[in-house]
């Protein structure tokens, strides 16, 4: 060894003996901390302690919503996210799980915020099989999407483009709705004496309130107390809600989804108007998108003045932005209005003497159509309307999800009813050109509802025709049709004859094809339903059909070469709102009924209630202890005169001397005793006022 390394070699030793210690020491301890990444640390659990707090709270609140909805309460699998952190409730707590675990199970059990229910009235399986062969003829030559539509004139056609590419993702040869369809609904009533077929009334009430009635009767069961609908269902948790009709409001279908009158057939009365339009405009629905708003009866010159209830002034004071044309529309969503209000009036200048100065561009039906076509006022059919300049059902339905979605944008979502009403019109009568044009548009906006609803994954579409009309078959079959007054004898020899005239316009309007009746008939209606897989699973169960439902099992053949229908896919339809509801965990109809509508005053038996009194003339009812409500008012006084605003619902009259109970099929008077006369007060007005609605006001 040398002198050098004997100098330095006990140092160097050493020294590596103090690393080694050193090292084995900072082992012990652990890797040195940085304060800055414990700081970090500790701000994190802070937070997810924060945010697991909000989550067990969110659950508790929800569990207690569920119940007061009509639910047994929250379930495990409900999800929660905050600020970055997410949770499953899972055994009673809010378990913390990452980030993919999350999107995986909210994939896998999407949560339902918005509903949309189509209506296509009138529209059962024989028009709709019509309007399918027109298209699929057609489809097959599309180009860039884009389906020929119906000829009406040498240089005019449908009012609605026709596409294959509607959705997203999908080319469709056929109608969109084919691809959905589910199941057939029995659209019978409560009370069948002397109808065979239902009317849009009961059929209404049956496909939105979820109640079998009598015919004729609106939002009401058959004993004629009021029942909720989806929209006030929707409502009640804090939804946006909207309606669109190519009808006026006060028509049938739309009356069964908005307000609570019995007397369908005065429709055409004041006094009807009257009531409905306070109904209408204090419901505190958005968007109310309809032809004519209330004038839709108006028959006779004899009654131009009723025409007017619900006028401009009305609605704006009311918070609507009015809306006369497709211009003033297209404007007032471009301007993010969350509240809307059509007033597309016809000439009521060129309707009196009984509808003699009708023309095609305004209306589209002659006299003697006028004369017996109660439903009167509708958009004009599709196979009349000019693209961009007169109104349709795609305009309507645009609107409303614009205004619903962006320009309200509910954190709770929203319902919207759609019905394309004119379907009914021409079905009723058998004219095919304009039944099928306006089957075909409806479709188109099935079909853009559904994307919608595919591109957002928190929406479910449904869609059911009210009941059937003109009962359509095969026109080679013409001579077997009842021998009905207006049976023309313009059948075509074949269903591929008959697209063809469609296409190359040589079908003149109002052209009758065959059909078992004129009018509704009682043959069951399709049902098409599109939504996230588990929640379709989910909806399929609760109607009771099997898992596979489709169009193809749902039947075979098609009515113009006939059809057999597969009764493992039968449903009522005043099954579907529920179903639909209980998979958006909306409170159900029977707990709504209970909180829009309790009864304080009974006119037929003044002993059976001890709330208070009730005076008809200025429509104030007065309890006992001095508080007061108003018929049809928003607004009401407690005891002290302290003035408070009702949240959901309104205080409603129901009253219907001459009620219209059908009860041997030729009386369509009053019957002694069925009588109604009866005042209702939401629940938090009796929550408010001291009151207890199970013990009668005591």
């Amino acid at each position: 060894m040398s002198k050098n390394n004997r100098k330095f070699g006990f140092p160097v030793a050493l020294l590596l003996i103090v690393l080694a210690v050193a090292l084995l020491a900072s082992c012990a301890k652990g890797p040195a901390v940085d304060p800055k990444q414990q700081e970090e640390e500790q701000r994190r659990q802070e937070a997810l302690a924060a945010a697991t707090q909000s989550a067990e709270s969110y659950f508790a609140e929800y569990n207690a919503t569920l119940i007061k909805r009509g639910y047994g309460g929250i379930q495990d699998g409900e999800l929660y996210s905050e600020g970055g952190f997410f949770f499953v409730y899972e055994n009673s707590a809010a378990k913390n799980i990452s980030e993919e675990d999350y999107t995986r199970l909210l994939s896998e059990k999407p949560v339902i915020i918005n509903i949309i229910f189509l209506i296509p009235d009138g529209a059962g399986f024989g028009s709709y099989d019509y309007a399918n062969a027109y298209k699929t003829k057609y489809a097959a030559t599309a180009t860039d999407g884009i389906v020929d539509g119906i000829k009406d004139t040498e240089t005019t056609y449908m009012g609605t483009t026709l596409t294959t590419n509607r959705i997203e993702g999908m080319e469709v040869y056929s109608l969109y709705l084919d691809q959905f369809m589910i199941a057939h609904a029995d659209t019978s009533m409560t009370h069948m004496a002397g109808h065979s077929a239902t009317d849009s009334a009961a059929a209404g009430t049956a496909l939105l309130c979820g109640t079998k009635t009598d015919y004729t009767m609106t939002g009401m069961k058959a004993d004629f107390s009021p029942v909720a609908n989806i929209l006030e269902a929707s409502r009640l948790d804090g939804k946006s809600t909207g309606f669109v009709t190519t009808k006026c409001l006060v028509d049938a279908t739309p009356s069964a989804g908005t307000v609570h009158v019995m007397r369908r057939p005065d429709q055409d009365s004041c006094a009807y108007q009257e009531d409905a339009s306070h109904q209408l405009l204090n419901s505190l629905i958005d968007v109310e998108l309809c032809y004519g708003s209330d004038g839709g009866y108006v028959k006779a010159a004899s009654k131009y003045s009723d025409k007017l209830i619900i006028n401009d002034d009305r609605a704006e004071n009311h918070g609507y932005t009015v809306v006369t044309d497709v211009e003033t529309l297209e404007k007032a969503v471009k301007s993010g209005a969350t509240k809307l209000f059509s007033k597309f009036q016809l000439n009521y200048a060129e309707m009196i003497d009984e509808g003699k100065n009708l023309s095609k561009t305004n209306y589209n039906m002659g006299t003697n159509a006028w004369n017996t076509d109660y439903q009167g006022h509708h958009i004009l059919y599709d196979v009349d309307a000019e693209a961009g300049k007169d109104l349709t059902l795609m305009d309507l339905a645009k609107a409303a999800l614009e205004v619903l979605d962006r320009n309200i944008a509910n954190p709770n979502g929203f319902c919207l009813v759609i019905e394309g009403g004119a379907i009914d019109n021409a079905a009723e009568q058998r004219y095919a050109k304009e039944a099928v044009g306006d089957y075909l548009a409806f479709d188109e906006v099935f079909g853009y509802c559904v994307n919608f609803a595919m591109k957002r994954g928190d929406t479910i579409v449904v869609a059911c025709p009210d009941h059937d009309s003109g009962g359509f078959y095969n026109p080679a079959t013409q001579s077997e049709a009842p021998n009905k007054g207006n049976k023309a004898g313009k059948a075509f020899t074949d269903i591929d004859a008959f697209c063809e005239a469609l296409h190359d316009g040589l079908v003149a309007d109002n052209t009758v094809v065959g059909g078992q009746v004129t009018g509704h008939s009682p043959q069951d209606v399709p049902v098409w339903l599109y939504a996230p897989d588990s929640v379709r699973t989910e909806i399929l169960s609760r109607l009771g059909l099997p898992g596979d439902a489709s169009t193809e099992k749902v039947r075979e053949g098609k009515f113009y070469d006939g059809t057999v229908l597969n009764d493992d896919y039968k449903i009522n339809n005043s099954d579907i709102a529920e179903a639909v509801i209980e998979a958006a965990r909306i409170t159900k109809l029977d707990i709504a009924t209970k909180k829009l509508f309790n009864p304080v005053y009974d006119n037929n038996d003044p002993e059976k209630y001890s709330f208070g009194t009730y005076d008809e003339e200025t429509g104030v009812f007065t309890f006992a202890n001095g508080a007061r409500v108003t018929r049809n008012s928003r607004t009401f006084a407690d005891a002290s005169g302290n003035e408070h605003t009702i949240k959901c619902g309104l205080p409603i009259y129901i009253t219907n001397p001459a009620a219209y109970h059908y009860e041997d099929g030729s009386d369509k008077t009053a019957k002694k005793g069925k009588a109604c006369a009866v005042f209702y007060v939401p629940e938090e007005v009796l929550d408010v006022i001291g009151y207890n609605a199970e013990e009668g006001g005591n």
